[in-house]
């Protein structure tokens, strides 16, 4: 969905950016961050704390921390056209194999500060929302220790609750319309 969904291979679901906006909204906090700046001449490289304070009362309600770099596999390389890939050096190519045979050229770190630095903020926005809503518990492995059917039914009553708040947003948002 738009708001929380599963990556394949883990039991529980994600929350995503405008899940954790909705609770955000809904809880009454606004955002803020602290942006530091770790990057070398070789890597972009943010490391973000997100600051949810409540909206009315001013009181910080807690933070969340966030980190992104194009050191990253996702950042770090580029599909490459024939000409392209024979004009770069070596160190900065390879073939990755995988279902699909890609050529891939390394990317410049300075053309993705921009996109760095907003996944950095992202991330940190997401586990500030989780923090501060208490919504974790939804969204994380920490029930581990919890027998499987109490474990179950905790989940059903935590992801409705999500839910309702995401549904509750929308429509009062529909309604201001």
């Amino acid at each position: 969905g738009t708001h929380y969904g599963t990556i394949p291979g883990t039991p529980k679901p994600s929350l995503w950016k405008p899940g954790a906006e909705v609770l955000a909204a809904t809880f009454r906090i606004a955002v803020s961050y602290k942006i530091e700046d770790l990057s070398t001449t070789d890597v972009v490289r943010y490391r973000v704390v997100a600051v949810g304070t409540h909206q009315t009362s001013g009181i910080v309600m807690g933070e969340g921390m966030g980190e992104c770099s194009s050191g990253e596999e996702k950042y770090k390389w580029r599909k490459a056209y024939d000409e392209e890939f024979a004009a770069t050096a070596e160190d900065k190519k390879r073939i990755k194999y995988g279902k699909y045979t890609a050529k891939q050229i390394r990317t410049e770190p300075a053309d993705l500060a921009n996109t760095i630095l907003k996944m950095a903020c992202k991330r940190a926005q997401v586990a500030m929302t989780l923090n501060v809503t208490a919504a974790s518990d939804c969204f994380s492995q920490d029930l581990g220790s919890a027998r499987a059917s109490a474990r179950a039914r905790i989940e059903t009553a935590s992801v409705l609750v999500v839910k309702t708040a995401i549904a509750r947003s929308a429509r009062a948002s529909a309604r201001a319309r």
